[in-house]
This record gives C-alpha cells, structure tokens and sequence, in this order.
C-alpha cells in the first residue's frame, strides 16, 4: 500500500465519520425536538388543570354559579371574576404561539379552538373579553375576534345542571 492509497483510505474513514456525526447529531435534534413538545403539551396540561382545579374553590364556585345565573354581583366580585375569565384567555395565549411556532400540535389545538368557542357563546366570556382584549397581543386579539364573531352567543351550559343531567342517566342506565 504506497502514500496515495493510504490517504484515500483515510479520507474515506474521515469522511464517514463525518457522515456518522451528522447522522447522530440529526437524531439528537429530532429527539430535542420531541421532548421540547412534550414539555410545551405537559405545561398546556398543568395550566388547564390548574385553571380547573381554581373553579373548586368555594368562593369562586359560588361566584361563577351567581354569574351563570344572571345575578348581580359585588364590585369586588366582578374582579374576582373578571380575574379568573382573563387568566383563562391569556392561557390560550399561550398555547395559540406555540401552535403557531409549530410547537402544539394540530389536534391539540383543534381542542383548545373548541373549548373557546364554547366559551364564547357564553354572555360572561364575552362581556370579559371585551373588557380584556384591549391588553391582548394584536395576532391573538384578532383570532379571538373572528372566533367571538362565528360564534353565536346564547345560553351558556350551567355545568351543575349538565352534571346533574349526566349522572341522573348514568344512575338510570344501571
């Protein structure tokens, strides 16, 4: 074996190191990306539950039973409300980037258009955001335009009611 096949020999083995890098380092980014996903939907998850596990609290309990019921509230009330309703929006804020940065995925998202729309046709929400989307981001304040304007606004479902419904079925269908 003279020099030159020597150095071909080695330029090869070079260059499939080279290719054998590139090829593990691709992987690398992949698997990245998949637990960067995973990350963003597990924080989706923690604020969703967060925001559900908030409704349990009695005196938020109470006061979104009073709102759903039309009766006039206390001033301190409407803040209260008003907080809780804004959080909930600037929630899907959130998950409305990730979406658009290509980091939630469709069908997640598709849930998230869904429980907006349900909440929108709830008077409530509406009346909320109109308060709030002033302080909004202008890409999410106009998605969240045309979402208020497919949506009709009507009777909002009073989850006591539907539970109540739900479980009287289920207890029938025994």
């Amino acid at each position: 074996m003279n020099l030159g096949d020597f150095s071909s020999v080695a330029n090869l083995a070079s260059n499939l190191a080279v290719l054998v890098s590139l090829l593990f380092l691709g992987l690398q980014v992949r698997q990245g990306n998949r637990n960067q996903r995973s990350l963003m939907q597990q924080g989706r998850s923690a604020r969703n539950v967060e925001l559900l596990a908030r409704l349990g609290e009695p005196n938020l309990a109470k006061l979104m039973t009073r709102a759903a019921g039309n009766e006039e509230l206390a001033d301190a009330e409407y803040y209260q409300l008003y907080g809780y309703l804004a959080s909930v929006l600037w929630s899907y804020e959130d998950c409305f980037f990730q979406f658009r940065a290509g980091m939630l995925d469709a069908q997640s998202w598709s849930s998230d258009v869904a429980t907006l729309k349900r909440m929108f046709a709830n008077p409530v929400y509406r009346a909320v955001w109109k308060a709030a989307r002033g302080a909004l981001g202008e890409d999410y304040r106009s998605f969240l335009d045309e979402l208020v304007s497919q949506t009709r606004s009507g009777a909002a479902m009073y989850l006591p009611g539907v539970l109540k419904q739900y479980i009287a079925e289920e207890r029938k269908a025994r």
